[in-house]
């Protein structure tokens, strides 16, 4: 990675923070409430792609929440989740295109937030999209362009990134 040149810089593009609950109702309401406060962000419901009677989930039932971050909050959200899970990642949590996920076992872990027994304990995933200066061009509108392969973000790229900007050890 060259520090010289600042399109070739990663950066954040956008970080999502999922909650699954496997069914609506009161459940998937405390989920919401729980998600709205650790991310200080409103979130929206994610819905069942198909029907599975084992799990007595029907198609198009909402099943959990989701929020997405970009900016600032993306990047203190992401350094406050990376201290929860002590600064530790797998290789095998990155994808080949650079971005990374991992999870959260317990919503008491973000410092905001207690322990109550009415409402119980959520986990979460947290998906990390990084990007470098320039990927717009394939995703503008007009005079769309295709991303050079020697621009694009590999895995050792989002590796080296998440080491020197967040002091992440990454484990084989």
């Amino acid at each position: 990675m060259s520090e010289s040149n600042v399109m070739k810089t990663p950066k954040v593009d956008k970080l999502t923070v999922h909650i699954g609950v496997g069914e609506s109702g009161d459940n998937l309401n405390k989920a919401e409430n729980i998600l709205n406060t650790i991310a200080h962000q409103q979130g929206v419901r994610t819905k069942a792609k198909k029907t599975l009677l084992a799990f007595h989930i029907k198609k198009h039932e909402p099943i959990g929440c989701k929020v997405t971050l970009r900016g600032e909050l993306a990047e203190n959200f992401l350094r406050t989740s990376l201290g929860i899970i002590e600064n530790q990642l797998k290789e095998s949590q990155f994808d080949k295109t650079g971005n990374f996920s991992f999870g959260i076992e317990e919503h008491t872990d973000f410092p905001e937030m207690k322990y109550d027994p009415n409402i119980g304990i959520y986990g979460m995933d947290i998906t990390v999209s990084l990007v470098r200066p320039g990927y717009r061009v394939s995703r503008r509108r007009i005079q769309k362009q295709k991303v050079p392969n020697i621009h694009k973000l590999t895995k050792q790229d989002a590796i080296a990134y998440v080491k020197d900007a967040y002091g992440v050890e990454v484990l084989a």
